[in-house]
């Protein structure tokens, strides 16, 4: 199984991502995007995207300190607040998510850490639904 998660790490790296928060950079403020993005150094604010193919990638080390909505979504670094994922959302070991979790599919290998709610969704989260 360890084979088939760093597999998995490796294809991520060889996706096409659209947006690319670089190690060095600290951004402040809501974000809204499409396609997929990577983020590597810090956010303060919420992350959106209401489209149907977007991706979100957190490597190891990375921070977002808000709200995160988006279509799939894969972890490896902190997010401190709640996130929305209408498809799947797939941790590495290093994830730490502290914030209620709501999601279609979910995949928690050992050593990620969720403080919070994990709460499965059987249809589309919507903005009603995020209080």
């Amino acid at each position: 199984m360890l084979a088939k998660k760093k597999k998995n790490y490796e294809e991520i790296h060889r996706t096409r991502i659209d947006s690319l928060i670089g190690e060095n950079t600290i951004i402040e403020g809501h974000i809204n995007f499409e396609g997929k993005m990577h983020v590597v150094g810090t956010i303060i604010g919420n992350i959106n995207s209401e489209s149907k193919d977007s991706l979100l990638i957190l490597s190891e080390g990375a921070l977002i300190v808000g709200d995160v909505t988006v279509n799939h979504l894969i972890v490896n670094g902190q997010i401190d607040g709640s996130v929305y994922v209408d498809g799947k959302v797939e941790l590495f070991d290093k994830a730490r998510i502290n914030g209620d979790v709501h999601y279609s599919l979910l995949e928690l290998p050992v050593g990620a850490e969720v403080n919070g709610k994990l709460l499965r969704q059987d249809e589309k989260i919507t903005t009603d639904q995020k209080g």
